[in-house]
């Protein structure tokens, strides 16, 4: 009886201490789970406002803050920290407080009732399978967080295209809206020569012509302002885009060597880290894989703290299991085959993406290149046609030609003219682009890259967020 006593005041103990900390490992901090990703792609030290007009930092800056695009991969991000601290926890072992009640109908002196107050312990590991198993989620989190550096880098490019789009379509309509008023204002010229019989019909039908066809792209051009202006408000998650846009952008007059270029990239591109770490990802899961093939030891233990259930003198028991895998060759082969194969591909794709990045920067500078020397003959072009337009006109007013070469020469300056407008946007849309073949287009909206190329660095910031918890 004195046994039961004691089972009743560990109960009064252990009970309330049990219900302690089951009420305190429910408390799940998600909003550190949320931050872990804002860690890797910073919002930066303040978020501008939309002022009388929108410049291309304060686009980028509000598509980085606003996106949906970033948490739906950062979850993801998330997600493999998470599963990173899943396989750490396959080291530790578990710990389970079972208290049970039973009751028994006496016959004689053998009926009896009570409690047991066990604290059961486990531990399983086979170190051959479970260590390449951590290795292999710590690059995996790796992996996806370079992963969430590229989207925002896309998200970045995708912005700079929009903003400058919206330019370079009302640059257009603003250039239209500039020839039809000259057009219109020949038209009336035409009509009046018309009128003092020193013209003819057709010259008055070939400027209307001239002028509906301007306004048809006028049209054309206020339609694609609308629309790049509408994916722009998408971008950067705001419900429209009213004000007038800044297309200031310093560019450089001419892109670094190439060498030197692909050496930025294969440091800064976090295409190329993702892929080094999927890479370790796979060397890993092939270990892992190759483990199965060793045994797995595993020990069970419990201590009663009361017992009243039979034997009532026993204290404590333990197990030790050892675990070989003697009929499960064609699963493990199986497992072995299909994470080489994994680790082969893994391979692949590093080599084509280190391919790829040189593409692309190769591209890229060739672009600007080629777009430096296009402006240089547009200008000389330009003038060249506004010449022409000129003595055109001299002739024109003299009788000297007629009123279809005066429209030539004024449709060959407005194509200079919206030719060379694009071609100027163009050349600052190439250095963004630039900028994402290099990995470093964030540096253009003046925003922080904590970028980890190693599990090392990819520690750190998980180490600090533990500490400050």
């Amino acid at each position: 009886m004195k046994r039961r006593r004691g089972g009743l005041h560990a109960a009064a103990l252990v009970l309330p201490l049990a219900a302690s900390l089951l009420s305190t490992g429910c408390a799940v901090d998600g909003a550190a789970d949320a931050q872990a990703w804002r860690d890797v792609v910073p919002v930066g030290a303040d978020v501008p406002q939309v002022g009388a007009r929108l410049d291309l930092v304060t686009s980028l800056r509000l598509a980085n803050a606003r996106n949906e695009s970033l948490g739906i991969e950062g979850e993801a991000y998330a997600r493999a920290l998470i599963d990173r601290r899943r396989a750490a926890a396959a080291f530790l072992p578990t710990l389970r407080f079972s208290p049970s009640a039973f009751l028994s109908e006496a016959v004689g002196d053998s009926g009896r009732s009570g409690f047991d107050f066990p604290i059961e312990g486990a531990y399983s590991t086979n170190p051959a399978a479970d260590e390449p198993e951590t290795r292999r989620a710590d690059a995996t989190a790796g992996e996806r967080r370079a992963l969430l550096v590229a989207v925002q880098d896309g998200l970045l490019l995708d912005t700079a295209r929009a903003h400058f789009a919206v330019l370079r379509a009302e640059r257009r309509a603003d250039v239209l809206r500039t020839s039809i008023s000259v057009q219109d204002a020949r038209v009336d010229e035409a009509k009046g020569r018309l009128d003092a019989g020193i013209a003819r019909p057709l010259d008055v039908a070939l400027s209307e012509s001239r002028a509906s066809t301007t306004r048809v792209d006028l049209v054309r051009a206020e339609s694609a302002a609308r629309v790049a202006r509408s994916l722009l408000a998408f971008l950067t998650g705001l419900e429209t885009v009213r004000v007038p846009l800044d297309g200031t952008l310093a560019v450089p007059p001419e892109p670094p060597p190439l060498d030197a270029l692909l050496a930025t990239a294969r440091a800064a591109r976090p295409e190329f880290v993702a892929a080094a770490h999927a890479e370790s990802a796979a060397v890993a899961a092939a270990e892992a894989a190759a483990g199965k093939w060793w045994p797995t030891i595993a020990v069970d233990f419990t201590a009663f703290l009361a017992r009243h259930s039979q034997p009532v003198d026993q204290d404590w028991r333990s197990f030790l299991e050892v675990r070989i895998p003697l009929f499960e060759r064609g699963l493990i082969e199986v497992g072995v085959r299909d994470a080489l194969s994994r680790l082969r591909e893994a391979r692949l794709r590093r080599e084509r993406v280190d391919r790829l990045i040189r593409r692309e920067v190769e591209t890229a500078r060739e672009s600007i290149v080629a777009n430096a020397r296009r402006i240089e003959g547009l200008r000389t072009g330009e003038d060249a046609a506004r010449r022409a337009l000129d003595q055109a006109e001299g002739l024109w007013s003299a009788g000297l030609s007629t009123n279809l070469e005066r429209l030539r020469a004024q449709d060959d300056l407005l194509a200079a003219d919206l030719d060379l407008a694009d071609a100027e946007l163009e050349r600052r849309v190439l250095h963004v682009e630039l900028a994402r073949a290099l990995g470093t287009i964030h540096q253009i909206a003046g925003l922080s890259r904590p970028l980890a190329t190693s599990a090392q660095s990819l520690d750190e910031p998980e180490a600090h967020r533990a500490e400050t918890r």
